[in-house]
């Protein structure tokens, strides 16, 4: 005896169903996993205990996203060494990064503000403090929209790097192979490839937290950052206790491989950590100047805002 009407109705309405829920998961799991084609690619590093940035155009950040409100952005989520998470809460984006692979996700940010950015997955002894910040600024250039269409232009550079340092200050490079880092007020940073000459940079007038300032080359008292400092364990600042005179202007230099900072406190928990003097990001290569005019005399605690472990202490006479 064969099926009735109703019971072959009622098959076909759930096999139409079936077919249409499929056919949409499919359509929102490709919504989700393909940027649009105008999507600017930003390339996020994940590496014990901070976050790099490199946009499309050459610029790099440290422990901070700079982006524009209502652009999509299209992120390739690396790592350099163990598993990592890469989390922004209040836009719900979670990605691991993970060692040889490149995970992808994108994402339109909607509105302007300052965001926590974290890693949600256990990555060592200082998991707890790899933070940054996401800056997403109001898009005055009437910049493309998603359902734009068109490509978004990009500036191609020869040799060259922009960085944009905490504070949000930057500076184009010249000469090939040259990196030119500016930090908030009056701080300025030079690297160079090989034997090329350094060129010194400043930016702005006024005055950068904590008197610090960078540049090329200094006399005085000096403060060096060595090789395999990142590495918990290692020597972190020679030396680690540095003793000067009122006024002296010490000059830090980066002889690692990895971003670094020498900030006042015993660590970014500190409450006046940063107050007295701050180089902010060091990148490898390049020199920073502290000037300990304001510095009151007695011992100032000190560490890396990059690498927390790392400490060091600075003596006022």
């Amino acid at each position: 005896m064969g099926h009735s009407t109703p019971e072959w109705v009622y098959i076909g309405a759930v096999t139409a169903i079936l077919i249409w829920v499929g056919a949409e998961s499919w359509n929102i799991e490709h919504t989700l996993e393909y940027a649009p084609p105008n999507s600017e690619t930003v390339r996020v590093v994940g590496q014990q205990w901070f976050w790099s940035f490199e946009h499309a155009d050459g610029t790099q950040e440290i422990n901070e996203l700079h982006v524009k409100e209502g652009i999509p952005y299209r992120f390739e989520i690396v790592s350099n060494d163990v598993v990592h998470s890469f989390s922004v809460p209040d836009f719900a984006m979670l990605m691991d990064a993970v060692p040889g692979r490149v995970n992808t996700m994108w994402n339109v940010f909607d509105e302007p503000g300052e965001y926590l950015i974290e890693c949600r997955e256990y990555c060592g002894m200082l998991h707890q403090d790899m933070r940054a910040r996401l800056f997403v600024e109001p898009n005055t250039d009437n910049a493309t929209a998603v359902t734009s269409g068109s490509e978004p232009t990009i500036s191609q550079g020869t040799g060259t790097a922009t960085v944009i340092a905490p504070g949000g200050s930057e500076v184009g490079t010249t000469g090939s192979g040259t990196m030119r880092v500016v930090e908030p007020g009056n701080m300025t940073q030079t690297a160079a490839n090989d034997s090329t000459a350094a060129n010194n940079a400043t930016s702005g007038n006024g005055t950068s937290s904590g008197n610090a300032s960078s540049t090329a080359a200094a006399s005085g008292p000096t403060l060096s950052i060595p090789a395999g400092a990142s590495t918990a364990g290692n020597p972190a600042y020679a030396p680690d206790t540095l003793t000067v005179k009122k006024g002296d202007v010490i000059t830090v230099s980066n002889d690692d491989t990895a971003p670094h900072t020498v900030t006042n406190g015993a660590s970014p928990g500190d409450a006046d950590a940063g107050k007295l003097f701050d180089t902010s990001i060091i990148m490898p290569a390049a020199t920073a100047q502290i000037d300990t005019a304001t510095v009151e005399a007695g011992d100032h605690p000190f560490h890396c805002t990059v690498h927390p472990f790392m400490t060091g202490t600075l003596t006022v006479q």
